[in-house]
């Protein structure tokens, strides 16, 4: 009888000792420390939406110096490009206006020019798969539009228009203090020969 006491005695005891476990721990889910470590190193994360059109956007470090652009439409297949620069805004939109969306992503480079870029993708339907989307490309500035430019631009998205702005900077002039006028430059979507591509539709400066 004893014995039986003891025992049962012991039982307890180390029940008591025994630490719980928490299934909602990550302990309980390997998963759970690579999406915090992720959405740590997320350098942008933004839903995008236009109509009934939705899509997750984010950026992430490279680990070299550069970024990797994620773009996931919604029920789709997600889109990756590498980037130079870090993204400052993410619009969608339909810029030609032919009823399919085109997601549009502003980058601007680190440093005392803030160079503005465009990365932008355009879709069109497709039997296989909804739809399928295409790099659209962003031209460089001409000779004649990149004088006076060293960067801090601006872009916007204005009706079916994409603008860009930027300062315009006279000789003399400080990086922190341009005292030119203000370029204001406005495309506009096309279909190109071998994909949409933007083209400059009128400039002007005040």
């Amino acid at each position: 009888m004893k014995y039986i006491i003891l025992a049962s005695s012991l039982l307890v005891l180390t029940a008591c000792q025994s630490p719980a476990v928490d299934s909602n721990t990550s302990a309980q889910n390997p998963n759970t420390n690579t999406e915090a470590s992720q959405s740590q190193q997320a350098q942008y994360a933004m839903t995008v939406k236009h109509d009934k059109f939705s899509a997750d956007v984010s950026s992430v470090s490279d680990g070299m110096g550069g970024y990797v652009l994620r773009i996931q439409p919604a029920g789709e297949a997600v889109i990756e490009k590498k980037i130079d620069a870090p993204v400052m805004k993410a619009e969608a939109t339909d810029l030609n206006q032919d009823g399919y969306p085109e997601i549009v992503v502003f980058t601007q480079s680190v440093g005392s020019g803030s160079y503005g870029e465009v990365v932008a993708y355009s879709s069109q339907p497709s039997q296989s798969q909804g739809k399928s989307w295409t790099e659209a490309s962003f031209p460089e500035l001409s000779e004649k539009l990149s004088q006076g430019y060293m960067g801090h631009d601006s872009f916007a998205i204005k009706g079916n228009q994409l603008v860009r702005e930027f300062k315009l900077y006279l000789d003399g002039d400080t990086n922190a203090n341009p005292t030119g006028k203000t370029r204001q430059i406005t495309y506009r979507l096309v279909d190109g020969e071998a994909s949409r591509q933007f083209v400059v539709d009128k400039v002007v400066e005040f």
